[in-house]
């Protein structure tokens, strides 16, 4: 199952999980209400013993509403005290930066934006600190890919050292790089209103690496359609850290991450990479 089949699955299940509550919630208020209305008149008149089932039914029905949910506004997300928590699913992508440049479209470890996923899965949680002034944290995972532009790039771990080169004999369908973080963020964040709310934020985010591997699709010099998978480290670092950066308003928010440790370790013999990652929050 791959990483976006997983999220799928994840969110469906939160889907089905609030559906199910909403549902066992109304249950609840039509058998509250029942009780606290048993002796009422038209509960004895649904249950007189000439009435039908269906009969019965259109009474209470009647009689019966459940209690609207309270419309969404901002105070749920940057409550006025106290901390409100929620889970928040990241979308976006990725790419890197040399020498505080992205690399030249002619470099074997250039990237394809389009190709280049950033998915993360989060438990956030939003503190007031002070007037408009709240603490954004939380923990999660993500999901980065870095796919190259050129199909045929490959990885060499060689000792101490990481290069990249072409594989000439083959035509290439897909060369990519994925790596897996548990992450932590602080971000003090300024909220100007309470409704539909226009906020920023900027702070620091954490992460510790618990997946890599590398992956080509290509059709060999025979024209047989070819998939490899490598598991390693690759030499890339354990732990980052970087800024964050957060604007939204209302329900939709972006976020963007600027990673301060390099992709590799300081003491390999690799390109010097600085990933950053943007998108949307849901």
């Amino acid at each position: 199952m791959n990483t976006s089949t997983k999220l799928t699955v994840v969110l469906l299940l939160v889907v089905v999980s609030i559906t199910s509550l909403k549902a066992q919630d109304g249950l609840l208020q039509q058998k509250n209400w029942l009780a606290a209305n048993s002796s009422s008149d038209l509960l004895k008149a649904s249950y007189a013993s000439n009435t039908s089932w269906e009969e019965k039914q259109a009474m209470v029905s009647e009689e019966w509403q459940p209690t609207p949910a309270p419309a969404p506004h901002i105070d749920k997300y940057y409550p006025r005290r106290g901390t409100d928590n929620f889970i928040n699913v990241y979308v976006g992508l990725n790419n890197y930066l040399e020498d505080d440049k992205i690399p030249s479209s002619n470099s074997l470890y250039s990237l394809d934006p389009i190709n280049s996923w950033y998915l993360g899965l989060n438990l956030d949680n939003v503190t007031h600190v002070l007037g408009p002034l709240y603490l954004d944290w939380g923990f999660g995972f993500s999901w980065q890919e870095y796919g190259y532009q050129n199909t045929r790039t490959r990885i060499d771990k060689g000792d101490n050292s990481i290069t990249f080169y072409e594989e000439m004999d083959i035509s290439g369908r897909k060369s990519k790089m994925t790596v897996s973080y548990l992450n932590v963020h602080m971000v003090p964040t300024f909220s100007f209103g309470r409704y539909r709310s226009f906020r920023v934020g900027f702070g620091m985010f954490a992460g510790y690496r618990i997946y890599s591997q590398v992956k080509y699709k290509y059709d060999d010099v025979d024209g047989n359609k070819q998939k490899d998978k490598y598991k390693d480290n690759y030499y890339i670092n354990q732990f980052r850290y970087g800024f964050r950066g957060t604007i939204g308003w209302d329900f939709f928010d972006l976020f963007f991450n600027y990673e301060i440790t390099e992709l590799f370790e300081d003491d390999v013999t690799a390109p010097r990479l600085n990933p950053i990652s943007f998108g949307v929050i849901f």
